[in-house]
């Protein structure tokens, strides 16, 4: 009896420290569309920009680009927009980790029932 009394003595700070995460994460959520992270491929000649709210926010093709086939530079900025999409993503998970004090979402939204980050 005395454990849980003990226990429930802690879950004032606890709420506290919840509070904290969970205004930090609102901070950081605002901050995402202005995070920018790049894609190339072809050795630079198309380039995908993405913001941290996975949206494509930029595109570009070099002259070169513009001369090959179709079906290559349809490859080419796939390949780009791919790579900027995964950068996005993960500069996202880690500014989530970040706010949550290092703390592993994934395995709590495990437990919570929820899916990954």
């Amino acid at each position: 009896m005395f454990d849980q009394l003990k226990a429930l003595g802690q879950l004032g700070p606890m709420m506290a420290q919840a509070r904290e995460m969970q205004a930090k994460m609102a901070q950081m959520q605002a901050t995402l569309p202005a995070l920018r992270a790049s894609g190339t491929a072809a050795g630079g000649l198309v380039t995908a920009t993405a913001s941290g709210t996975l949206e494509i926010v930029k595109l570009e093709m070099t002259p070169a680009a513009l001369q090959c086939d179709p079906e290559l530079l349809s490859d080419m900025t796939r390949a780009a927009v791919n790579q900027a999409l995964a950068t996005a993503k993960d500069m996202v998970k880690a500014k989530m980790q970040e706010a949550a004090g290092g703390l592993d979402l994934g395995a709590l939204q495990g437990m919570l029932g929820g899916g990954g980050v």
